[in-house]
């Protein structure tokens, strides 16, 4: 079985951090959506968003914090 060089599993973890912001977001702004799950989405989120500006990624801290005031709305 081969691996990923290095610098791919980053980009695939970024991309999927991203994708993941975007089904929270989407799931944000939906009545339907239960507390429980908006609850355990906010704290990937937060997880995520920490990764990120850690990683030099703070171009997307407020839109990943808008996606959490909306997911505890």
């Amino acid at each position: 079985m081969s691996s990923l060089p290095q610098e791919q599993l980053e980009r695939l973890a970024l991309h999927s951090a991203f994708a993941v912001h975007q089904i929270a977001r989407w799931m944000a702004l939906r009545d339907d959506v239960p507390a429980d799950v908006r609850d355990r989405l906010s704290a990937h989120i937060t997880a995520i968003e920490g990764v990120l500006v850690k990683h030099g990624h703070d171009w997307i801290k407020d839109e990943i914090e808008a996606t959490e005031a909306a997911l505890h709305a």
